[in-house]
């Protein structure tokens, strides 16, 4: 694993972005999307559904290296967002997480999922990435979490097409 933190230069960060992609890929199937994301299809070794996501990296120059990505997820009731960070939180907290697309900050509390490496959003982030992102170039991610918030910026340019090959993908699955 590379060493990936905060204070590389451009070259190293972006062999930690390729890095992070062929992690993501291994036992899975990656298709490249409009934009930079990616829609990932991963096999449950359980032999239930597979899980589905349209899946985009923090632009690395703007981010802590603690915080990964935005991925949307086909979820029982619809499409979730989720944030994954590269350092897991306390599986016992609810940090307080800021989203913000250009003057419109919208707050949430978190449900920290997968042993502490994701934070799920309430259904309002969805309905915010489906009318609202859609338009933006750009989301800023503040996650208030202990000791230290984390800060990132995603580049979400493409999520309209995103989102509609995710939703014709979980109705299939």
């Amino acid at each position: 694993m590379l060493n990936c933190a905060s204070g590389i230069n451009p070259e190293q960060r972006r062999q930690c972005d390729e890095e992070a992609f062929r992690q993501v890929e291994s036992g899975s199937q990656s298709t490249q999307l409009e934009g930079g994301w990616r829609l990932v299809k991963t096999t449950n070794p359980d032999g239930g559904a597979d899980a589905i996501s349209a899946m985009h990296v923090v632009d690395s120059v703007k981010s802590d290296a603690r915080l990964a990505g935005l991925s949307l997820q086909c979820g029982r009731d619809g499409i979730e967002v989720v944030l994954i960070l590269l350092e897991p939180v306390s599986r016992s907290t609810r940090p307080t997480v800021v989203l913000t697309t250009g003057e419109k900050p919208a707050e949430f509390e978190a449900s920290v999922i997968q042993g502490g490496a994701a934070l799920l959003l309430p259904a309002g982030a969805s309905n915010l990435a489906a009318a609202e992102w859609q338009s933006a170039k750009e989301l800023s991610v503040d996650i208030q979490s202990k000791p230290t918030e984390i800060r990132g910026a995603v580049p979400i340019g493409g999520l309209s097409a995103a989102l509609r090959y995710l939703s014709q993908n979980c109705h299939v699955r």
